[in-house]
């Protein structure tokens, strides 16, 4: 009796406390409210050093994509929402308010007066100068294309496959403003799908490709602006489509996607749909 009482409680200690080593070698329970994981850690220790925490947003998907430990980590005076690729909302779809003047925007359609409102916007969060701003949110929410807008050149490689942004770099904006673009970062333990779904996963990495394609023309399917949607963007009929494999056999029809024997090549056709979904009007 007395020898089990004993295992339980060295399991019940397991369970309740796990400690591990931080920077100064001090013991944390990673059950407490208090610990971060490294990744936000670093990222918290960075924050501290900047005067604007500018989160870069989907605007398709402001909740999915939104980073509630930024506001808790960075305060929100700090904080200034970007909702990006406002181009590839739908005509008529809602526009949640962002708070502490947030705003809505499209890195890729943007004007020289709108870049100019953009900076007074980023300068007006802080009294600092020259002012810091660091730019965090999921990968391929349009960071470095919202960097290279602002600089007005191309230090940031931009590309429609997640996580191309590896190294930080600190450029000059203007005199009184430096910005920096921190790697795509996620919420923890999210599942694969609904990384894929926001565009933050390299489809071309994974070998769940097919399972993505069966969701997202699923989704298709159901929704009359994402079933015209690709249908202008591939010059397909899907008007008696009523499956995942007609809409990839449509695909692979129109691009020309064979393999050898003649048979319509559908797993390079569900990758070109997963991609495409990047920038769909909805997600």
């Amino acid at each position: 009796m007395f020898i089990h009482r004993f295992i339980r409680s060295i399991l019940y200690t397991a369970v309740a406390s796990i400690y591990v080593k931080n920077a100064r070698g001090y013991e944390i329970d990673v059950n407490s409210k208090n610990y971060l994981p490294p990744k936000w850690k670093m990222l918290k220790d960075m924050i501290r050093g900047v005067d604007v925490v500018m989160e870069i947003v989907d605007a398709r998907d402001i909740a999915g994509t939104k980073l509630p430990i930024i506001e808790k980590i960075s305060g929100s005076k700090k904080l200034l929402v970007i909702a990006n690729k406002e181009d590839l909302l739908a005509q008529n779809a809602p526009r949640i308010k962002l708070e502490n003047k947030g705003i809505y925007f499209s890195a890729t359609r943007a004007t020289g007066g709108d870049r100019i409102s953009l900076i007074e916007l980023i300068l007006s969060k802080t009294e600092n100068r020259p002012a810091k701003a660091l730019l965090i949110g999921y990968p391929n929410v349009g960071k470095s294309s919202l960097v290279n807008f602002l600089s007005k050149r191309s230090p940031a490689r931009v590309s429609p496959v997640a996580g191309t942004t590896r190294n930080i770099q600190w450029i000059k904006v203007q005199p009184d403003l430096i910005i920096s673009d921190y790697r795509g970062i996620h919420r923890d333990k999210e599942e694969k799908l609904n990384l894929a779904i926001k565009g933050a996963l390299n489809v071309s990495e994974t070998k769940e490709v097919d399972d993505y394609a069966v969701k997202f023309a699923e989704k298709i399917l159901k929704s009359h602006i994402l079933r015209r949607w690709l249908e202008k963007k591939y010059d397909i009929d899907l008007s008696k489509a009523n499956y995942y494999h007609d809409v990839v056999s449509a695909i692979a029809r129109r691009r020309g996607f064979y393999v050898k024997g003649g048979e319509l090549n559908l797993k390079e056709a569900a990758k070109h749909l997963v991609r495409a979904m990047r920038v769909a009007p909805e997600i």
